[in-house]
């Protein structure tokens, strides 16, 4: 499979959201340190800055970092090995025939929680719960298959994209919070020496405002970010489904042993994940026959 195939895995319209949340953290990037216009010097440093912790973030230090922030460890128990490595082979072999294209090994870590949880980090890891381990073969593969799925289309290397994206924006952000303190305390110094109620009530309203502005930055972008990764939910499922395990899929996620959004049109928006019923209805569309009655 050549380049443009892989690049039109990532380029899908589930993508959209991400890269309205890189259009606007960009956006901020140059409202902070370019106010005059891209021209400015100071855009080039930004950018160069910025582009770093992108790149650091995709090397394998990025993917190795981010594991190790999630508390997933290399897997030395052999009986462990002996019941998860065998399972991801069969998965593993399946998604090869399926797309001949796609990294040639898988790194399998643990995480140490009775919960049973996966998730795909990167170009090529995989961390599994040790409560996965009390799922049936089937389920277990069928839980691979979902993150091979991620694998494969990209979401878990723009997962890392956003993580060092995110490294540089939280530093604009704190470069605006420490600004709008110096000018609070400034302005408070000077409230206090002329002992003024009208200066005093500014401060308050300037201080409050640049406050909720933060905020509601931070959370409109990521309103876009959240909305791309619940679409892609859908097509690291329907990956699953194509290389033949759409009804242990189904199993899995209707005995609720994936995160669901919370009730509430807000928590739903910021959800990482579509409701499990929202899934299994889309893999019963593609033809899954699971049913729970």
């Amino acid at each position: 499979m050549d380049i443009w195939h892989k690049v039109g895995r990532i380029v899908r319209i589930e993508n959209l959201g991400t890269l309205v949340f890189f259009f606007l953290n960009l956006s901020l990037i140059i409202a902070l340190f370019c106010p005059m216009g891209i021209y400015d010097d100071t855009f080039g440093i930004a950018i160069t800055i910025y582009l770093f912790t992108v790149v650091i973030s995709l090397s394998p230090i990025g993917e190795w970092v981010l594991a190790a922030l999630a508390g997933a460890h290399e897997i030395k128990r052999k009986d462990i090995k002996i019941r998860l490595i065998p399972l991801l082979e069969v998965v593993y072999n399946k998604a090869n025939n399926y797309t001949p294209s796609m990294v040639k090994s898988i790194n399998l870590k643990i995480i140490h929680d009775d919960k049973a949880n996966a998730f795909a980090i990167g170009r090529k890891t995989i961390c599994v719960t040790d409560g996965l381990l009390n799922l049936n073969d089937d389920d277990i593969m069928s839980v691979f298959a979902h993150e091979i799925g991620h694998i494969v289309y990209g979401h878990s290397v723009i997962q890392l994209l956003i993580g060092g994206s995110n490294v540089f924006i939280a530093g604009c952000l704190l470069l605006i919070k420490i600004f709008c303190w110096m000018i609070t305390g400034i302005c408070s110094l000077f409230a206090i020496g002329t002992r003024s109620f009208l200066w005093g009530s500014l401060i308050a309203i300037f201080g409050a405002f640049s406050s909720l502005s933060i905020w509601l930055w931070t959370k409109f972008c990521m309103i876009f970010l959240m909305w791309s990764m619940r679409k892609n939910e859908f097509v690291a499922d329907e990956y699953a489904y194509r290389i033949g395990f759409g009804n242990g899929l189904a199993r899995v996620l209707d005995s609720h042993l994936c995160s669901v959004p919370d009730n509430g049109l807000l928590k739903a928006l910021y959800s990482t994940h579509p409701h499990s019923d929202d899934r299994v209805a889309r893999l019963q569309e593609l033809g899954a026959t699971y049913s729970r009655y």
